[in-house]
């Protein structure tokens, strides 16, 4: 299996740079992963919240693979626990799934098209998170469920492992 992590824009802030980079490293010990940050549309022109989105849409639309599994990120899709997401993509991984593109949307939220065209839309929880620090967290949670199947304490103690 392949994961492909896709959003818009670069990662700007160097802290959470590190921890991306770090958390994307743990990842390719088990697992070919890579990042695809996509061109941001709004940074060079003038769009209003809706023109944005949509933009956004078609830019991130670009860089979905030919095959494999969806995953957008939207604040109002389904929340799991960090072990029933380990479940998840263990079974996806046992079912052959040979791709999975997690994909962020810009911090306006994410377009329709990318929601309707997802195989799974995954909600990081209810609180509000900064687009950059979603990156993060996704990454962990990914990190996180690669040890939990592979029974590696990480997930338990909280350890950098």
């Amino acid at each position: 299996m392949f994961i492909r992590f896709l959003w818009i824009g670069k990662t700007k802030n160097p802290s959470i740079r590190a921890l991306v980079s770090d958390y994307q490293e743990r990842i390719q010990r088990w697992i070919p992963c890579e990042i695809v940050e996509a061109r941001d549309p709004a940074r060079k022109k003038r769009l209003d919240a809706v023109q944005t989105i949509a933009a956004e849409g078609e830019e991130l639309a670009r860089h979905f693979p030919d095959y494999g599994r969806i995953v957008a990120l939207d604040e109002k899709g389904v929340a799991q626990t960090s072990s029933g997401f380990a479940r998840w993509l263990e079974s996806e991984q046992n079912a052959g799934a040979r791709a999975i593109t997690f994909v962020i949307g810009g911090p306006e939220g994410l377009s329709p098209v990318i929601s309707s065209r997802a195989h799974m839309v995954l909600s990081l929880g209810k609180m509000t998170w900064t687009h950059e620090m979603c990156r993060v967290l996704l990454l962990e949670q990914v990190y996180r469920a690669l040890c939990i199947a592979r029974r590696i304490p990480y997930h338990r103690s909280g350890s950098q492992g």
